[in-house]
């Protein structure tokens, strides 16, 4: 323990002795390991995160999945049959998210509203803080009006009273008895926050009994000794025969079982992965310029070790002693690398909260702070080892002879250096050539057609909390039900079109690259063979008004818009886009021919009267889906697709050049005119939707962009100090070159055709890395990489070899002014 501090002390006074070398490697060290404490952190909150139920490896998800990537619900009937013919679960609860109003009319809150089995809690083996969770007689005819608060609702809406349990609350203009209230950090589905409310579902509800009335997704929690494998076997077996029993109603696409936990965080993981991996590429370029300088520097403590090894030290003894001083170095550079980490996640808050689950909870934490103790110590290994062993590898008789430290370097070191510099050129160019394909994706996606045209169109959401209920548990059903497109909907939009400065208004149930909606049913054509239930017989239904397609500036490329004439009393008609007809019906006419849904039972025929143009669901660049555009004014109270369509919510859309924060204050004053508890939200330009939707873009080429400029400036940094060097290493070579007659040009020349060949050699080395990886970063960005772009490629290589030249200029022109005289002195 003695000899430790004595090698502590030693070093210290090694590092400051030589202020610049000590900076300028902390300074190094901290970009590398600042940046992987920060993505650490990302992983560690968003990929590592624990679930907030115990076990929840056991816990899996159960669905088939839909063309758009996303899984297809679930009807009560199959679950019934999963539950009674599987024997690989203890447990299968289901479950749906619906947003209804909580609160008095006066002030309703929007809140996430989980509508679950009465086994939910105990498949999670949740407890609750206060009161109880469900049971068994949950559910049943006259005991659904019960309801569990998050600790988040409970603090925030009720001042943390522990009197709530026993009390009822509004849910929907309802009263529902307050149960029990769930602990701090419990979140079930975990996107929702700490922010939901949970009520039992209506078992014996009568939309729930039809097998083509998806509504609920599934989690099972596995059995002791099952494996995932186990399950998907026993699942797609069942799903089999409920094939054979039920052909009209069950999907041909497999049912995939997945651990629960990788459901949430699968969308974030291949790009958090690929990010950390270019952070990962910035800690070896800054490893390989340490490693670098402490090879030059310990050649020139050569005759310091010589002296050292004639006094009898052992070479393990000097091997710590330098692996000390760079542990030194290195836990300087983690402490200057843990403030850029807390800089850099504060300074990009808003961009994670936006575009990764949990992103705005990402900090660093006691956790953060040991991977950053550790990867100091790494660090201090991978680039401290091997300048110690050749540090400690001199023999008394070459260090102490006169002119050791002048008269050059090994080959061996020389060879080592240059190796380390072609490598940080090599990993940089790979990071510029990523962060340049990730520009052009992004500029492609923002030329990308929409289909519409976002200029001087707003768009909102328009909640009614009486309506909001997908299950229609809180509203009268059938004809009984006044329409609430007669009763409110219609109204608005005559308002709205008569406010100053709005020009058309249209409502439609999901606007374009509004991702969180997915209402996927499976068409049947009238007269046309019948599509086996697939996620390629599946299109996106909506339910539009007539000045929809005119104020989103949506094309209409055959056929008719709807009309006023069109109402309840007349044939019901559709539009389509224009992937439905290249699907459906390639070879055909569009016009005059019949279309339902054949999820929704016996419902009436709709006749296509109109083809549009695509615009994009999701995100930009997405392949468009399929679409059928109902009229919204032909849609009924008892027709099937009405709970769906045309009660849950609406978005509205506004073309005017008004900008979009007046024409909030506007609509969201006429809603409340007409509903004191309508709820407007989500009020925005279209350019800004646009613009949201490429939030991952965005954040992937700022950080990657980042990255780049980091690892550019490492290596800049490493090919100036290695010249540098190389240039003072052969002072005494240079100047008998010019005593003898050469030219300061062939001088200046010599120096930079050794960055030159160095510059040439890492770019090739970086293009077959990029080559290599650049097939992973498609796969796990999922962006549109052009594989080896050319353009791209030209423009990073030559700001790459600008910057390289650059810094060799300077070493070479410090070379090519070599006085003769003083050279030959100074030895």
């Amino acid at each position: 323990m003695r000899s430790l501090f004595q090698d502590l002390r030693y070093a210290y006074r090694q590092l400051r002795g030589t202020p610049v070398f000590a900076l300028t490697t902390i300074f190094t060290l901290a970009l590398g390991i600042g940046a992987n404490a920060a993505m650490f952190s990302v992983i560690d909150q968003v990929l590592l995160r624990a679930m907030p139920f115990p076990r929840a490896n056991e816990v899996v998800q159960m669905a088939t999945r839909n063309e758009s990537g996303g899984f297809y619900p679930t009807s009560l009937p199959d679950i019934r049959d999963w539950r009674a013919r599987s024997h690989s679960f203890s447990e299968i609860a289901y479950f749906t998210v619906q947003v209804p109003a909580l609160g008095g009319t006066d002030d309703p809150k929007l809140v996430p509203q989980v509508v679950s089995s009465a086994n939910l809690f105990k498949l999670l083996e949740a407890r609750p803080l206060l009161g109880r969770t469900f049971v068994t007689t949950d559910g049943s005819a006259g005991h659904t009006d019960v309801v569990v608060l998050s600790e988040g609702i409970w603090r925030q809406l009720y001042h943390a009273d522990r009197g709530i349990v026993g009390r009822a609350v509004p849910v929907n203009g309802i009263p529902h008895t307050v149960i029990g209230v769930m602990p701090k950090g419990f979140a079930f589905p975990v996107n929702t926050g700490d922010n939901a409310i949970w009520t039992p579902l209506a078992s014996d509800e009568k939309t729930m009994q039809d097998r083509g009335s998806a509504m609920l997704n599934v989690i099972g929690r596995l059995r002791p000794g099952v494996t995932l494998d186990d399950a998907r076997r026993e699942m797609n077996s069942i799903h089999e025969q409920l094939r054979h029993e039920y052909p009209k109603d069950e999907s041909a696409n497999p049912v995939e079982v997945e651990r629960y936990a990788e459901v949430v965080t699968g969308s974030a993981r291949p790009a958090v992965l690929a990010l950390e991996g270019a952070v990962f590429a910035v800690w070896l370029i800054a490893c390989a310029n340490v490693a670098g300088l402490l090879l030059a520097r310990g050649n020139n403590r050569r005759r310091e070790v010589a002296v050292r090894v004639a006094l009898g030290a052992w070479r393990a003894r000097l091997v710590r002693q330098f692996l000390t001083e760079s542990l030194l170095l290195a836990l300087a550079g983690g402490a200057l690398g843990l403030e850029l980490a807390v800089l850099s996640l504060h300074l990009l808050k808003q961009y994670l909260a936006n575009a990764i689950l949990f992103g705005d909870q990402i900090h660093i934490d006691l956790k953060v702070c040991l991977f950053l103790f550790l990867a100091s110590c790494v660090s201090a290994v991978a680039f401290g080892l091997l300048p110690a062993l050749h540090a400690s590898k001199v023999s008394p008789q070459d260090g102490l002879r006169d002119g050791a430290v002048a008269t050059g370097t090994s080959r061996r070191q020389t060879r080592w250096r240059d190796g380390l510099v072609v490598g940080e050129i090599a990993l940089t160019l790979t990071l510029l050539l990523a962060a340049s394909l990730m520009v052009r994706t992004l500029i492609s996606l923002r030329h990308t057609r929409t289909g519409f045209v976002a200029g001087e169109v707003t768009t909102g959401e328009i909640y009614l909390p009486s309506h909001t209920s997908i299950l229609m548990m809180a509203t009268p059903a059938g004809d009984k039900q006044a329409s609430v497109i007669d009763t409110f909907y219609r109204p608005l939009l005559e308002r709205v079109k008569a406010l100053p400065g709005v020009q058309t208004a249209g409502l439609t149930t999901v606007r374009p690259l509004q991702g969180a909606w997915d209402f996927n049913m499976t068409v049947e054509l009238n007269h046309h063979p019948k599509f086996e239930r697939s996620a390629h017989a599946d299109a996106q239904a909506r339910a539009t008004t007539a000045e929809y397609f005119t104020t989103m500036g949506i094309r209409l490329l055959q056929g008719r818009l709807f009309a006023d004439t069109d109402s309840a009393d007349t044939q019901p008609v559709a539009i389509v886009n224009r992937t439905f007809v290249r699907r459906f019906l390639p070879n055909e006419n569009p016009i005059g021919q019949q279309v339902r849904f054949n999820d929704k039972g016996d419902r009436q025929w709709s006749t296509i009267v109109g083809v549009v143009d695509d615009s994009p669901q999701k995100t930009l660049g997405q392949a468009p889906l399929p679409e059928i555009h109902y009229n919204l004014a032909q849609l009924l109270p008892q027709d099937d697709l009405y709970p769906i369509l045309g009660n849950l919510y609406m978005n509205i859309a506004l073309r005017s050049p008004l900008p979009s924060d007046a024409i909030r204050r506007e609509l969201e004053r006429t809603v409340h005119q007409l509903r004191a508890d309508a709820v407007t939200q989500n009020v925005k330009s279209m350019q800004q939707v646009v613009d949201d939707s490429l939030g991952n873009q965005v954040l992937a080429m700022r950080l990657l962009g980042l990255f780049a400029l980091a690892g550019l400036v490492i290596a800049v940094a490493g090919i100036y100090g290695l010249l540098a060097y190389s240039v003072s290493q052969r002072t005494r070579e240079l100047g008998v070159r010019l005593a003898v007659g050469a030219q300061r040009e062939n001088i200046l020349w010599m120096v930079l055709r050794h960055a030159l060949v160095l510059l040439t050699i890492g770019v090739g080395c970086g293009a077959l890395l990029m080559a290599i990886s650049g097939k992973f970063l498609t796969v796990w960005l999922g962006y549109r990489f052009s594989g080896y772009d050319v353009v791209a490629m030209l423009a990073v290589t030559l700001l790459l070899v600008v910057c390289g030249m650059v810094a060799s200029y300077l070493p070479a022109r410090s070379a090519s002014r070599i006085e003769p005289v003083v050279a030959l002195r100074t030895e």
